[in-house]
């Protein structure tokens, strides 16, 4: 006989902590949907604050373009434009418009400046865009390869590779010019239509 009864005998059992044991494959699937959610909500507010801020941009460019009509106007006693080169698209209401590729016959002279060849004297060249041949160019980079008959741009704050022009309006009873997106609400539906 045994010193040892059968039924007395027990196996040592080893517990271990629950911190030791790792985890389980639903605590991990919880944690990584968690994430995920985080993840996918970072990604949105950093892309709305990206649209904010071009959509800002565009607007501080527009009120630079006015006011560098404004200098221009300032400084010489007239508009770098002539009012037959604007178009009047309802002869009951005092306003005209220079839309789509035609802004260039109203900024070219504030850009060049009276009498200067080639240099940026109302605007600052390097922030403005142009079209040249077809492709977006810096105003200055165009200036410096003497195409200087093209027409200020923006990229569409939604779809940067669609190309937007920006819209003037001249009112001759307040004498007043103001820049508009192509998207503005102020701007008549066939200055948004026109491309």
């Amino acid at each position: 006989m045994s010193k040892f009864p059968v039924s007395s005998f027990q196996f040592p059992v080893r517990r271990t902590s629950r911190s030791a044991a790792g985890f389980t494959i639903l605590e991990l699937l919880v944690v990584i949907s968690i994430m995920a959610v985080i993840a996918t909500l970072a990604t949105g507010a950093a892309i709305k604050a990206v649209k904010q801020g071009r959509t800002k941009r565009i607007e501080a460019t527009c009120k630079a373009l006015e006011m560098g009509l404004m200098n221009y106007r300032a400084q010489e006693g007239k508009w770098p434009f002539k009012v037959t080169d604007l178009e009047q698209p309802d002869r009951n209401v005092e306003e005209y418009w220079a839309h789509g590729d035609d802004n260039r016959k109203v900024f070219k002279n504030v850009y060049h400046g009276p009498g200067s060849a080639n240099q940026t004297a109302f605007l600052d060249g390097s922030a403005l865009l142009t079209l040249v041949d077809g492709a977006r160019a810096q105003l200055r980079t165009a200036l410096g390869a003497r195409k200087t008959d093209v027409p200020l741009i923006y990229p569409d704050p939604d779809n940067t590779s669609v190309t937007r022009y920006y819209c003037v309006e001249y009112n001759p009873v307040t004498d007043k010019v103001t820049v508009h997106t192509q998207n503005d609400h102020s701007c008549p539906e066939w200055v948004k239509e026109k491309k």
